[in-house]
């Protein structure tokens, strides 16, 4: 006897849980697009025993009009929130309607609140105004509702609202949406041709440059310059730069911005980020220039020469006005250097083309020409054209300031304050170091002092790998990604 009052205990318990109330939050109640593109309607309380009745009227609209209609009943939801809240939020996280045209339309219907909503789209407010869809609703909802008659009211209210869609009068505002769809529909196509176009066209000006540069031999290639400083400095702040102003905008307004992106501003977005890349793509070649030309006047001529060749990419891409600034201003401050130099009978002298006489032989001494391998010093060598008279000229270089005289040698070859190790430091034990400064050229060393390192402390970053304890779903369609600003109506019964 124990045992039967215990076993009907537990079929009536199981029964309560069975019947217990679902409260659903927005995100709960199933998008009926999960079952495939041809549904409409949510029913997930079985509310509603024609839902496939409903679905294939709401296909016809949809293909008739382009208007997306979802049906959502439920019995209750989350105490928290009001039936035109919820419904909104609804609306917008399943996206009914075509995107940027905005043509849905969602009822939603509680039972057990008695509360009905029409919520509708943008692009619908014009077609099915706030009164209408209130008419709708007290004409065939709320009575049927009354009787319990929830089939046949949620059946005749769709009817409407199909026949007023569909009546002829409404057949020029019908087809706008349906252009306007299509066009959003279409507008990939456009945008991949424009951003097609915007790709090749900026290829093709890289090939151009690089057509107008001269091939390096293998001794110039490592020859690194100022201009490469500049590329490389300025294409890791670039990338920081973005990278931290995507991560900032980010966490101050969340990625919802990137639901702002449309298809058309992606030729845009393309056109600005080759913009750059020209930008660099051109301080490159003019980097390459200089490791051809170690003469300063042939890399002063072949820049000059390069920059009116391609003075149109400024077209398409504003910023190469500062290299060719820089170049005009450069030039005119170089006019006095490359000035003939007068000999002793007043006529003038000949430069040497460094590009040919690399070395400077025999007129430079060793310690002037570690001065221009390590860039304190430009020496321009004029000779007089009876072979009769030398003069040599020393112009200040890109790391003048780097250096200064050495003590010994008196070359301006004596660098700034340098740390030699003498023993690495480990995990386990510090390491030694000396400063020092050191003459290139004599290799004369000033001790300044000693220098103790830090062990090496090993990262504490540890690997965790996130396990997948939700189950995803995977929808076989969706809604076409519209939004409301909440126009519709509501009542109750």
């Amino acid at each position: 006897m124990k045992r039967l009052k215990l076993l009907l205990l537990l079929l009536l318990c199981s029964g309560m849980v069975a019947n217990a109330q679902k409260y659903y939050g927005v995100g709960e109640i199933p998008n009926p697009k999960q079952q495939g593109q041809d549904y409409f309607v949510a029913n997930p309380d079985g509310v509603l025993s024609n839902a496939d009745t409903l679905n294939n009227l709401l296909i016809r609209l949809e293909k008739e009009t382009k208007i997306e209609f979802a049906i959502a009943v439920v019995k209750d939801f989350k105490e928290d929130e009001n039936d035109f809240d919820f419904a909104l939020k609804l609306f917008n996280l399943w996206g009914i309607g075509k995107k940027d045209a905005d043509n849905g339309l969602l009822l939603f219907i509680a039972t057990d609140r008695r509360n009905y909503r029409f919520i509708s789209g943008y692009g619908t407010e014009g077609l099915l105004p706030d009164v209408v869809l209130k008419q709708v609703g007290e004409k065939f909802l709320v009575p049927a509702f009354r009787e319990g008659d929830y089939d046949g009211g949620v059946l005749d209210a769709t009817n409407e609202i199909y026949n007023i869609l569909t009546n002829p009068k409404k057949q020029a505002d019908i087809q706008y949406l349906i252009s306007e769809s299509e066009r959003k529909d279409n507008e990939w196509k456009f945008s991949l041709g424009y951003a097609l176009a915007v790709l090749l066209a900026f290829l093709g000006i890289f090939k151009i440059l690089n057509s107008q540069l001269p091939k390096l031999v293998k001794k110039d290639k490592f020859a690194d310059n100022g201009y490469d400083k500049f590329v490389g400095i300025g294409c890791a702040v670039l990338f920081f730069g973005c990278f931290l102003s995507i991560f900032v905008f980010a966490f101050i307004t969340g990625f919802g911005w990137l639901e702002k992106i449309r298809l058309t501003d992606i030729p845009i977005i393309l056109f600005v980020t080759l913009s750059i890349a020209l930008f660099f793509r051109y301080i490159s070649s003019i980097s390459r220039l200089r490791k051809f030309h170690q003469d300063d006047e042939n890399f002063l001529k072949a820049t000059n020469k390069f920059n009116q060749r391609n003075f149109w990419t400024i077209l398409f891409s504003p910023l190469i006005l500062i290299p060719l600034i820089n170049q005009i201003i450069k030039s005119r401050k170089s006019e006095p250097r490359f000035t003939p130099l007068k000999d002793s009978h007043g006529n003038d002298m000949v430069r040497v083309d460094r590009d040919i006489n690399f070395e400077g032989k025999p007129f430079l001494d060793p310690g002037q020409r570690e001065e221009e391998l390590i860039k304190v010093y430009d020496y321009d060598i004029w000779e007089s054209t009876d072979k009769e008279e030398i003069s040599i000229k020393a112009w200040p270089a890109e790391n003048y300031d780097d250096y200064t005289e050495c003590p010994t040698c008196n070359y301006k070859t004596f660098s700034k304050p340098i740390q030699q190790t003498i023993r690495a430091a480990t995990y386990s034990s510090t390491g030694e170091a000396k400063e020092i400064k050191e003459c290139k050229f004599c290799d004369y060393e000033e001790f300044i002092r000693n220098i103790t390192l830090a062990k090496l402390v090993k990262s504490s970053s540890s690997s965790s790998s996130s396990s997948g304890g939700g189950s995803s779903s995977s929808s076989s369609g969706s809604f076409g990604g519209g939004r409301s600003g909440g126009g519709g109506a509501g009542g109750s019964w």
